[in-house]
């Protein structure tokens, strides 16, 4: 008997030798919900799926999102999870963070990349970025609600708005909370958003909620000043929003909210609208748009940090898919939705001198048609709202406020490559080189350029603002990065955007109604433009 318990025994502790090192190598770490585990790498741990906040309920499915769960026993962090959206298998059950943490971290500076997407698509990358983790950061990557799960607003309790805005606050706050156990400071957060995740970062900073939060910022190829960040009737788009994917109803909005609150996740994504964050027009404690970013940025009214903001130049033939024939008949039908005029006679002027500004004549041959209405877009979609954000948040604190134009050029040479080339190694590319040494200077010490080499020859310059100069925008102080040519000047196309500030500033579409626009009148048919 004591033979045969012994071979028992010992196969018992065979078997069980031989689980132990089929294993996958892990680091376990203590978050304020519970335990979780993550999976080692030769150069770092790695934590997919973690819940910063409660999953939303059909009841909920539009608020601002809840505390997270918490657990007993061990999270196996590698859940690689993305937000209902169209063409994607997702899960409304999606609020979840992403990790990259070196194996041996001390208290590392905290990287955050707030996806792109327009608001509809996206999701916090899976990928390691092997390149930022050499450099000794804790990386973080996160999901937030899409489309109408994310920005359906009714200005009603039930969907007051925003609550993808609401999401990345509680992300950000996970971390500040947690990083810590990771190996990163949560009192060294960079936050680094593109596109619609560039307008989301603007947006929290005007919010006034993040600060201690935030330490540094990163934005590229969007601003919260854009004609296409906040949309103005979020009421009809919810109504044209579900009448696209079948509803019969009216626009009542509790009707609406019946309908929105019943819908299935694949219809929501598959809506035929682009839902946008909105003003909160509510005094409800969970309002976090309920202000003009122009108006907060005007009066300093913002959470202030170092700031890097890049955006690409036309400097190519855009891809357009049919030709344009003609120069506008009406331009006053293709100004932007953020312009307000009191009659059709002033909109008639401006758009006959937005015409003249672009057109000059009608003699044109197809290829310069083409550009012009591209460069015309590009204008007011990119350009003039990304230096005007800039400008007007240099312009009221001590901080440091970079501004960098990206003129695209060879295949390598995009604003997405060099993205790319944060996460991988392109050795040999000097573009990459150069842009991968401005980035990480500033990552790591709020200054791309603290000195000059042979590599980056040139100071990057802060925006540094005269407030007594109407025409400041057109001076504005920023980096050209040309392909191997870096130099600092004034936008090149500076007539443009000085153009454009003198519309706004007469013609500006509140978000908000000022008492001075409720009891005087701005304008009249008389106005001199």
């Amino acid at each position: 008997m004591k033979l045969i318990t012994v071979f028992v025994v010992s196969s018992m502790l065979g078997v069980m030798g031989r689980r132990a090192t089929m294993i996958k190598p892990h680091r376990d770490v203590s978050t304020t919900q519970g335990t979780v585990r993550g999976y080692l790498t030769p150069t770092h741990a790695a934590y997919f799926g973690i819940p910063y906040a409660r999953s939303p309920t059909r009841r909920d499915r539009y608020k601002a999102p809840e505390p997270p769960p918490t657990w007993d026993g061990i999270f196996e962090a590698s859940h690689k999870i993305k937000c209902p959206q169209p063409g994607e298998d997702g899960d409304e059950n999606c609020l979840v963070i992403n990790i990259f943490a070196p194996r041996h971290a001390d208290p590392l500076p905290v990287y955050v990349f707030v996806h792109d997407g327009g608001f509809q698509t996206g999701w916090g990358t899976y990928e390691p970025p092997e390149r930022i983790l050499k450099e000794h950061f804790v990386v973080v990557s996160f999901n937030y609600r899409l489309g109408a799960l994310g920005f359906l607003c009714l200005n009603t309790a039930e969907v007051l708005g925003n609550a993808g805005l609401k999401d990345q606050i509680a992300a950000l706050y996970w971390v500040h909370r947690n990083i810590k156990r990771f190996g990163g400071n949560p009192d060294e957060v960079i936050v680094h958003g593109i596109g619609s995740g560039a307008i989301s970062v603007q947006l929290l900073l005007t919010s006034g909620l993040v600060n201690g939060l935030i330490h540094k910022v990163i934005v590229e190829s969007g601003s919260a000043l854009s004609p296409m960040s906040i949309t103005y009737d979020p009421v009809s788009l919810a109504y044209q929003g579900a009448i696209s994917i079948g509803y019969e109803g009216t626009n009542d909005i509790e009707e609406m909210y019946r309908f929105y609150e019943e819908a299935s996740s694949e219809d929501l994504s598959n809506i035929q609208v682009t839902f946008l964050p909105c003003v909160e027009n509510n005094e409800d404690s969970h309002s976090l748009i309920n202000f003009d970013p122009i108006h907060k940025l005007q009066e300093g009214k913002y959470h202030k940090v170092p700031t890097m903001i890049t955006y690409a130049d036309t400097n190519y033939k855009p891809n357009i898919t049919e030709s344009f024939a003609k120069p506008p008949d009406n331009m006053a039908d293709l100004m932007p939705n953020n312009l307000e005029f009191n009659s059709g006679v002033i909109q008639e002027k401006v758009g006959q001198i937005v015409k003249e500004f672009y057109f000059g004549n009608d003699i044109y041959i197809t290829e310069d048609l083409d550009q012009t209405y591209f460069e015309y877009s590009y204008d007011v979609f990119i350009e003039y709202p990304v230096v005007k954000f800039a400008m007007l948040y240099a312009g009221n604190g001590p901080h440091m406020v970079y501004l960098m134009q990206f003129t695209q050029g060879t295949d390598t040479s995009t604003i997405s490559n060099i993205l790319d080339s944060l996460y991988k190694d392109y050795d040999g590319d000097i573009v990459l080189e150069r842009a991968q040494t401005l980035w990480q200077n500033f990552i790591k010490i709020g200054d791309p350029t603290p000195l000059t080499t042979s590599l980056i020859p040139d100071i990057w310059q802060p925006v540094a603002l005269d407030k007594r100069d109407t025409k400041a925008i057109a001076s504005i102080q920023m980096l050209h990065f040309e392909g191997t040519t870096l130099r600092g000047s004034p936008p090149p196309k500076n007539q443009r955007v000085l153009f454009w500030d003198n519309i706004y500033s007469k013609f500006y579409r509140s978000h908000i109604v000022t008492e001075i626009e409720k009891t005087e009148e701005l304008y009249d048919d008389g106005t001199d433009v």
